[in-house]
């Protein structure tokens, strides 16, 4: 299983971005129901994706996650307290509710996080020494 953050799913929609849209868009097919869009990603997607005069493309994505091409889950009682624990732990960090939610919902699935904020997941951790499982590293993103 791998829990999806917005930033991917922006890129595989955005054929603006060339050589980075290429590459979300073709690993976000191939793993199509492996893939979990979390609520509150799918809501921030919507807003992104609308406040860039793209509300067709907002539509479409969100018919896709409702036909079942990736799995929407909501975040559980116990993904929301993880978030907002870390939330409060790491409240400079910038790292908003979504990107907190992918966090928890990760952790408490064993999956793997696809993020492009390389950054704020990289900032925020469990305990010392812990890392989060990312798909994708900083090296193998290509340029936008």
């Amino acid at each position: 299983m791998i829990v999806c953050d917005t930033g991917p799913i922006v890129s595989a929609i955005n054929k603006g971005e060339k050589r980075r849209h290429l590459f979300a868009a073709e690993l976000l097919a191939r793993l199509g129901r492996k893939v979990i869009v979390p609520g509150p990603v799918l809501v921030e997607t919507d807003l992104l994706l609308r406040s860039r005069g793209f509300p067709s493309a907002a539509i479409v994505f969100g018919e896709s996650v409702a036909t079942g091409v990736h799995r929407l889950e909501c975040p559980t009682d116990a993904d929301l307290a993880l978030a907002l624990k870390l939330g409060k732990r790491y409240g400079d960090s910038g790292a908003d509710l979504p990107d907190l939610i992918v966090m928890a919902m990760a952790h408490h699935r064993k999956a793997q996080i696809l993020t492009w904020d390389f950054r704020h997941f990289r900032s925020v951790v469990l305990k010392r020494g812990h890392h989060w499982p990312l798909l994708v590293s900083e090296a193998e993103m290509p340029l936008p």
